[in-house]
């Protein structure tokens, strides 16, 4: 019993993070939302994560930080958050084209619609129209606009 009430006290205390760090962010005051997100993070909250490499990317009241964006994107991708393997495969895209298709891939896999329709894209560069068409359509479903765009104009082109 003792056991699972301090298990039970540990997730309420992860959860808090978190909820705490949506409420800095909410409020401006980022510099506590990054510190939340990230202590959530290091306590494997793959939406924290997603959140922290996000600040770090963008570097709203800080600057720019993509080897530390990285890592917590990467780390929130590993703990299931479509956001952040999208987040990661977006910052890989200019450096290494395969890495990112691999991690977007995966942000589609755990229901990203963005990432289904880049990865689309790819596909449709190297002319592999059906399987392009498949993830567009699925992007579609996932109410990502360009992926529907991208299914419709793919259709009407008769390439399938």
């Amino acid at each position: 019993m003792k056991k699972l009430l301090m298990l039970v006290a540990a997730v309420f205390a992860l959860g808090g993070d978190f909820e705490d760090g949506i409420k800095a962010y909410e409020s401006s005051n980022l510099a506590v939302a990054r510190d939340k997100f990230v202590s959530a993070c290091d306590a494997n909250d793959a939406q924290a994560c997603a959140r922290a490499g996000a600040l770090y990317q963008l570097g709203k009241d800080i600057l720019p930080d993509p080897k530390k964006a990285l890592e917590l994107y990467e780390k929130g991708c590993e703990l299931g958050s479509k956001e952040a393997c999208s987040g990661a495969g977006g910052m890989y895209v200019s450096s290494d084209k395969e890495k990112a298709r691999a991690l977007l891939n995966k942000g589609c896999e755990l229901g990203d619609g963005f990432a289904c329709a880049t990865v689309g894209s790819y596909l449709l560069e190297e002319k592999k129209f059906k399987d392009a068409y498949a993830l567009f359509e699925k992007a579609c479903e996932l109410k990502d606009k360009l992926g529907c765009e991208f299914a419709g104009d793919l259709k009407r082109s008769k390439r399938l």
